[in-house]
């Protein structure tokens, strides 16, 4: 899933209200009233839609209109807004959505805010659990560039070095932007928590990660171990902690409050969630087929796509517990 900061139509716009603004349990709401729980994009890389009403009646809003630069978007943990990618000659941007245009209006890319020296076409984007910091890849040079203060004063804070002589196919990065994990096409996992690159301690053979939100504490999905760690202060040598066994999940995330996890084996359509405050772990088969999972706004509810376009939340309460609800794929059409 991908997105951009904000394009400023001068015509009809649904604004977003920040999240932080929200009370807890609230969810943001449009210029009409209408809770946003999120996005969702496709079918096209560059394509974004709105989930609208709240969790049990929701459905896909008309599609958001997307200046014509823009070629990719990637969106953020949390949802906040964006990145942008653009045609070749455009700089990579942070597109924030707190205000979006409509289907029908025409968007421009005068509310997108370039990053001065960013990749503008990176192999590979990953955001810290709360969108706060990115980690951009290139495959040519082997170089990450680390970008902090996003979304509202992003800049390079560093660039690494080389990381392995392959290809990278994995990366975490924290919300601090301070440590870096990656894995490579070998299976070595490294790790670089502000100066070079170190084997990371223990033998993982990680299938999915995530860092718990403002902590250096990093979750792993382990596909030798067929099972789920949380490892405290990634890097050191401190014993890790058992979360769930007999687990293969192969997507991975924490809710925003850092309290509970989500895991998702995507062949079988189980998921795994963990409540990190009292250990309790929870499995539920779900009646779709699950193949992604992304945070939305609120922080404790997931939108999971399937092979079938329709689109699954999942909602983490007090507990760990579960709640599933499927949104069809009728989506709005526009009717300017």
């Amino acid at each position: 899933m991908g997105f951009g900061l904000a394009a400023q139509a001068p015509q009809a716009a649904v604004r977003i209200g920040d999240p932080s603004t929200v009370g807890r349990g609230m969810q943001p709401r449009n210029a009409v009233g209408t809770a946003v729980l999120g996005f969702v994009t496709g079918p096209g890389p560059s394509e974004l839609s709105a989930i609208l009403g709240v969790f049990g009646a929701a459905r896909i809003g008309e599609a958001v209109a997307v200046p014509e630069t823009v070629t990719r978007l990637y969106l953020s943990t949390g949802q906040r807004y964006a990145l942008v990618e653009q045609n070749s000659s455009g700089p990579l941007a942070v597109w924030r959505l707190d205000e979006t245009a409509l289907a029908g209006d025409t968007a421009t890319n005068s509310g997108f805010a370039t990053i001065a020296g960013a990749l503008p076409h990176p192999d590979m984007v990953a955001f810290s659990p709360r969108g706060d910091s990115v980690a951009l890849y290139a495959r040519v040079s082997g170089q990450i560039q680390v970008i902090s203060g996003m979304p509202n004063q992003p800049s390079i804070r560093k660039t690494t070095p080389p990381a392995s002589a392959g290809p990278i196919t994995m990366i975490a990065i924290s919300d601090d932007a301070s440590v870096l994990v990656i894995r490579d096409s070998m299976g070595a996992v490294r790790i670089s928590t502000g100066g070079d690159w170190q084997p990371f301690y223990g033998a993982y053979s990680p299938s999915a990660w995530a860092f718990v939100p403002k902590t250096h504490n990093l979750v792993i999905s382990d596909s030798q171990e067929n099972a789920l760690f949380l490892v405290e202060q990634a890097g050191s040598k401190n014993t890790r902690m058992v979360l769930a066994e007999n687990c293969s999940a192969d997507q991975v995330g924490v809710t925003g409050d850092g309290e509970a996890l989500v895991a998702l084996d995507s062949r079988r359509s189980i998921v795994w969630t963990v409540d990190l405050k009292r250990w309790i772990a929870n499995i539920t088969t779900a009646a779709e087929a699950l193949n992604s999972l992304a945070m939305l706004r609120g922080g404790n509810t997931f939108v999971a796509s399937s092979s079938n376009a329709d689109a699954t939340l999942l909602k983490v309460s007090e507990g760990g517990t579960l709640q599933i609800s499927v949104i069809h794929a009728t989506r709005e059409v526009s009717g300017h």
